[in-house]
């Protein structure tokens, strides 16, 4: 895990054949590394790994029986109801969806509550860490994303009930999007403490943190909690 600030340019390409809006990345509002965005076609997907952040966005299983990825390490955002249809050493991290969502809310959940990580500028972590060989199953890893409201009376509530439900064998990865006004460095680093009080550690099993400070007022201010299903 690499815990160490940077301010590196971030690379984030997203595939998608789909009218995708971008808006929902607020370069001044969040204490985020500067990030560059690149939107391409499912055809454009390169035959190899770049030093990128890969983002395919599918929509319907004829996109993805088309679909040639030659590439590891992805992003792979996907309806609930496709089936996967993903050769074993295709590394690829795959968030599926609700038929509730479109696939722009989709790509914006994954962003702030997750991709975020990738981009926050006091607590940096690399890409790589969460593409482990050793951690697959038939090739991939599932995302499960929860979001919490810290300022809500049942957080801790929430917090313990939904922990409970995570295999001691999955990755779990925190991001506590928090408002400048909060108290105090050590208010938020308490909250941390109280979280992690909450969760089960086992061997081998890998946590991540991410702390954004935002300017969005505090009944915004929410909890992400990422597990990654092996």
């Amino acid at each position: 895990m690499t815990t160490t600030a940077s301010n590196s340019l971030q690379n984030i390409v997203i595939y998608t054949n789909n009218k995708i809006s971008l808006d929902f990345y607020k370069p001044f509002e969040d204490g985020l590394n500067p990030i560059l965005f690149t939107v391409k076609t499912l055809e454009q997907i390169p035959r190899k790994t770049e030093n990128k952040i890969h983002i395919v966005i599918l929509e319907s299983c004829d996109e993805l029986s088309n679909l040639q990825i030659n590439c590891n390490k992805i992003h792979l955002i996907m309806p609930a109801f496709l089936k996967n249809k993903l050769e074993n050493d295709l590394h690829a991290l795959i968030f599926k969806y609700e038929q509730s969502m479109n696939s722009q809310q989709a790509l914006e959940n994954l962003y702030h509550s997750f991709i975020k990580f990738y981009c926050s500028a006091e607590y940096y972590l690399d890409p790589q860490d969460f593409f482990n060989s050793d951690s697959y199953k038939d090739g991939y890893r599932c995302i499960n994303i929860h979001e919490i409201l810290q300022d809500n009376v049942s957080y801790e509530q929430q917090l313990h009930t939904y922990l409970n439900t995570i295999s001691n064998t999955e990755t779990v990865s925190f991001n506590f999007s928090i408002g400048y006004e909060f108290s105090s460095e050590s208010g938020y680093l308490q909250l941390i403490e109280n979280t992690v009080d909450h969760l089960t550690y086992a061997k081998d099993r890998d946590v991540f943190f991410s702390v954004v400070l935002s300017k969005h007022p505090l009944s915004d201010n929410r909890l992400a909690i990422v597990h990654l299903s092996q």
